[in-house]
């Protein structure tokens, strides 16, 4: 069993967030599983392959069940098609769930953007592509807001959110991670992605994000989580006690020029608790923290 090339470029660019942000990981790893399918001898130790190719892009990142919900996904359709002598019908399945994905994305957009009105400001920590839909749509709209996003340390991500902001036309203003409170106690919304929604409505998102909803809590600042249902964690295990994701600390302080004796803390997420959470918008609708899982643990037991 050998490691596709064009896997192997994918999970690297996943491990050093040159992909980043739950829903872009899914779309380019969905993508990238669909070339090696279509490339593969379907007839050749196939099964085996695939999973090994699945299970590579699935450990880079410890916190993307949207990233493993999706691979599961393709695999059980794997093993569906496994008698059969073409991969056509597996491949026309992939191409049904890429079109239910971004539809999905869409929607989540759609429904987040009718928050925005007239004269709103919004902060929002990192990059989501779902929180970015979302502000796009409503500038769309012609809806005349103002958006703050963070640099988010120590891989700068908030910039990515606000180039493209920028480049919408959006008027956007960044500010330092430390300076969140002089902003934040003027914003109607503080708005986020998800990249794990656990059993009880708490959520995991980048590494700030817990301290910022502290903060609009404090400040009476709706804090909203826009995210798809394929976020919530549905293995009972790591619900229990889901690991963080540890960065080489290279990112913090390079070896060359920091105290040797140093230690550095470079932890990639924190968990926000459900009580900091005011609502979940995702593709179906919107719900409370508490509401959702029950709502995706329903949805399967019915399949």
């Amino acid at each position: 069993m050998v490691l596709d090339k064009k896997i192997i470029k994918i999970a690297e660019d996943i491990k050093k967030i040159k992909i980043q942000g739950a829903s872009n990981i899914e779309i380019a790893a969905i993508k990238g599983i669909k070339e090696f399918i279509t490339e593969t001898d379907y007839k050749n130790n196939f099964i085996n392959n695939l999973k090994e190719n699945i299970n590579h892009l699935v450990k880079q990142r410890l916190n993307e069940p949207k990233l493993r919900n999706s691979l599961n996904y393709i695999l059980e359709k794997a093993h569906e098609h496994e008698l059969e002598n073409t991969n056509k019908k597996l491949l026309d399945d992939i191409n049904n769930y890429e079109k239910i994905t971004k539809a999905r994305n869409n929607s989540v957009g759609e429904i987040a953007s009718q928050l925005i009105q007239n004269g709103s400001k919004i902060l929002t920590h990192c990059h989501s592509s779902l929180v970015e839909s979302a502000l796009k749509k409503a500038y769309d709209k012609g809806i005349d807001f103002e958006v703050f996003c963070t640099e988010t340390r120590p891989l700068y991500q908030g910039r990515i959110t606000a180039k493209n902001l920028c480049d919408h036309g959006i008027k956007t203003t960044m500010v330092v991670d430390s300076g969140v409170s002089h902003v934040l106690k003027k914003c109607d919304y503080f708005l986020t992605g998800a990249d794990v929604v656990l059993s009880d409505g708490s959520v995991i998102n980048k590494i700030g994000t817990h301290m910022i909803s502290l903060m609009a809590n404090y400040f009476k600042t709706p804090h909203i989580i826009l995210t798809t249902t394929h976020c919530c964690e549905t293995n009972e295990i790591l619900n229990v006690q889901e690991d963080v994701e540890k960065r080489n600390v290279n990112e913090v302080w390079d070896k060359e020029n920091r105290p040797k004796s140093l230690e550095i803390l470079n932890p990639a997420f924190d968990v926000v608790p459900n009580e900091l959470i005011d609502k979940i918008i995702t593709e179906v609708g919107v719900f409370s923290p508490e509401t959702l899982h029950l709502w995706v643990t329903q949805k399967n037991l019915r399949k």
